[in-house]
């Protein structure tokens, strides 16, 4: 008798989520949101920002600096999502000692489908491009 792949999971509209590359999966929709920065259920900070960086880097911070966020999945434990309505969506990313960083998407369903499709087609092209260059740089590089 063959025996049966184990499946990987299917979340929809909902779900938690620990691998690093699953959060950085989830998080590339997100552009513009209001945040709420938590240390023990009381908000430390709140405010909205721009999504311009997105990493899982055990060696950098995660930063919110003048409204730009750089991300680093790697600073969280798990992530959480959910569609709280057809126009919203908030992730929760958890860390340690009661930190969570909330993020609701503040912009329209419109946006992030054009934007979506568009981060797709620029990785085609970009891995490509990377490929044939990546190696030229290095040949400059004085380390």
């Amino acid at each position: 008798m063959r025996q049966q792949r184990e499946l990987a999971p299917c979340l929809i509209g909902t779900g938690t989520v620990t691998e690093l590359r699953d959060m950085i999966r989830a998080l590339e929709t997100v552009e513009t949101f209001d945040y709420a920065y938590v240390v023990d259920g009381q908000p430390m900070n709140t405010g909205r920002a721009t999504l311009v960086k997105l990493m899982a880097d055990p060696e950098s911070s995660t930063m919110l600096v003048n409204g730009c966020l750089f991300l680093n999945v790697a600073s969280f434990r798990y992530l959480t999502f959910e569609e709280v309505s057809e126009d919203e969506t908030v992730f929760t990313l958890v860390g340690d000692e009661g930190v969570q960083l909330e993020m609701r998407v503040t912009e329209e369903p419109q946006q992030r489908e054009q934007r979506a499709a568009g981060r797709i087609m620029e990785e085609s092209f970009d891995i490509a491009l990377r490929a044939r260059f990546d190696d030229d740089e290095d040949d400059d590089l004085p380390f």
